[in-house]
């Protein structure tokens, strides 16, 4: 089983138990409290989320250029990001992360998903629909040891890369937070750009670091930090022309991601979403379907793109 996938259970049972002992303990003296008690699972996540949204909103308005985030989207980013949460965190990484296997499409386009820290392959089952709709290849990862380096994930997603890259078809990557940096430790360890690797869309990575990540214990976390030795030493080891092929994208009102011009690669294609958590940005209408589109130009051969 997934590390992620256990974890995730095992914090669902820990959570609803604990909900349910304090509301059998509370519901006589404290019926308030014993209401919020059974509803724990609930508003503790959303609590979380309002919180780093405050924290975010305040580094943000210090230390970024306009244009800023309103009142108003920041709110509806932290409801949008709950039920974002509960939809992954809460039945997809947990319970569903083997339901759509990998497919392989020989000769045809295949996409790379390279999920973030504490996720598994069950994060990108709306990206899979959408892929095998239109008839292209996808693969994915779990990223292991969940809390080591991630110089050591880069170790998982190599046999991923080359598998694909040995299909006959063009390849992209599609990465969301960490994985963006999963999928840059990788390029860096390449003589040069892969000339089947078309394209990389990344989405609320830290390409510079993140200021939650102070708070980090992980190797992981603790390599994430802005201007952490562990970013600095993967930007001098980049070749810095591979940034054009980049596609980022970054959200005005990313909780775990901030302040925004962290989630830019300089050089890269850049895209703002205004009104967005960090996991919700992946799914969006907008972040979706522009990225499909920039994946089908991407794979299209360059006689294609003179006929069209």
């Amino acid at each position: 089983m997934s590390r992620v996938a256990w974890i995730g259970r095992s914090s669902w049972v820990v959570l609803v138990g604990l909900g349910l002992a304090l509301h059998a303990r509370w519901s006589e003296t404290h019926p308030v409290a014993a209401g919020l008690a059974l509803s724990l699972a609930l508003w503790l996540p959303a609590a979380a989320m309002t919180l780093g949204s405050v924290i975010a909103a305040g580094v943000a308005g210090k230390s970024s250029p306009a244009p800023r985030a309103t009142a108003w989207e920041w709110g509806s980013a932290v409801v949008r990001e709950w039920l974002a949460y509960f939809q992954v965190f809460g039945w997809r990484q947990p319970f569903r992360w083997q339901a759509m296997p990998d497919v392989a499409e020989p000769g045809r386009p295949t996409v790379v998903l390279v999920h973030g820290y504490l996720c598994n392959r069950g994060f990108w089952h709306p990206w899979r629909s959408a892929l095998q709709a239109r008839h292209w290849g996808h693969a994915s990862v779990n990223l292991e040891p969940v809390f080591g380096s991630i110089d050591d994930m880069v170790d998982v997603l190599d046999p991923v890369m080359q598998k694909a890259l040995a299909g006959g078809g063009p390849v992209a990557v599609v990465a969301h937070s960490m994985g963006g940096l999963v999928t840059r430790a990788w390029l860096a360890r390449q003589a040069t750009w892969p000339e089947a690797l078309k394209t990389v869309i990344t989405i609320g990575s830290p390409h510079h670091g993140t200021w939650v990540a102070r708070w980090a214990n992980s190797t992981a976390g603790r390599q994430m930090r802005l201007g952490s030795d562990w970013i600095a030493s993967l930007a001098a080891r980049e070749r810095p022309e591979d940034a054009r092929r980049f596609l980022c994208w970054r959200s005005l009102t990313d909780h775990v991601v901030f302040p925004p011009a962290v989630a830019v690669l300089p050089g890269a294609t850049d895209r703002v979403v205004r009104s967005a958590g960090h996991v919700d940005l992946a799914f969006q209408a907008p972040v979706m379907d522009e990225s499909l589109a920039w994946l089908a130009s991407a794979f299209r051969s360059p006689a294609d793109r003179t006929r069209s």
